[in-house]
């Protein structure tokens, strides 16, 4: 009987505190991704956004910098051929990638054995000493290949042209400081400098 009257005396107890527990409990705050993408973190009330850890790092890691820049113009590339191609293959029912093979195709002229003797000549001291017949595949893939990219950037550049197309992204730069007593030529208000880094060691 006294196991029998505690029993609903302890339970009632420990569910009383866990109902405190849970009520004092200040509320969470929202989480910063999902309440601002392009915040990374909070200092208190002070966000610490995306953008300025991206400024902080390409400043510091050119070759990021770079790469970035690169894969940008690549994809940029990529929408000014959907922009300005787009309406010309929908209307051939095809997509704009094919109807770009398409048109590469058209302007890349097929390679002859004269083209792969030219460039194994050209280029015998890197052949490893293999002969023509041995190499011939991985040349004329690699002018293949060559001459496609060089029809894509005309025709790319061709229709910039055409369609107005402006290109307002800049490549990254560096900020080079140069001290009043290094070695230059020319006068000081040039509008270009060129600066050399060289070892005399």
């Amino acid at each position: 009987m006294m196991i029998m009257k505690r029993t609903p005396f302890v339970s009632v107890g420990v569910v009383s505190v866990l109902a405190v527990g849970v009520s004092a409990q200040p509320p969470a705050k929202p989480d910063a991704a999902k309440t601002n993408p392009d915040v990374a973190a909070y200092v208190g009330d002070q966000p610490i956004t995306l953008g300025e850890l991206d400024a902080k790092v390409l400043k510091t890691n050119m070759k990021l910098a770079q790469s970035l820049y690169d894969a940008r113009r690549a994809v940029l590339d990529q929408f000014i051929l959907e922009r300005v191609l787009g309406p010309e293959a929908g209307a051939k029912g095809v997509k704009v990638d094919e109807f770009v093979r398409q048109r590469i195709a058209e302007k890349v002229k097929p390679l002859t054995d004269a083209d792969l003797e030219s460039y194994y000549n050209a280029n015998k001291t890197r052949m490893g000493g293999r002969t023509l017949e041995q190499v011939s595949g991985q040349i004329r893939n690699q002018l293949t290949t060559q001459r496609e990219t060089e029809a894509k950037g005309a025709m790319l550049d061709e229709l910039k042209q055409k369609a107005g197309v402006r290109i307002v992204l800049s490549p990254p730069r560096v900020d080079v400081v140069i001290a009043a007593n290094d070695p230059a030529r020319g006068p000081a208000n040039a509008k270009v400098t060129i600066v050399e880094y060289s070892d005399f060691q």
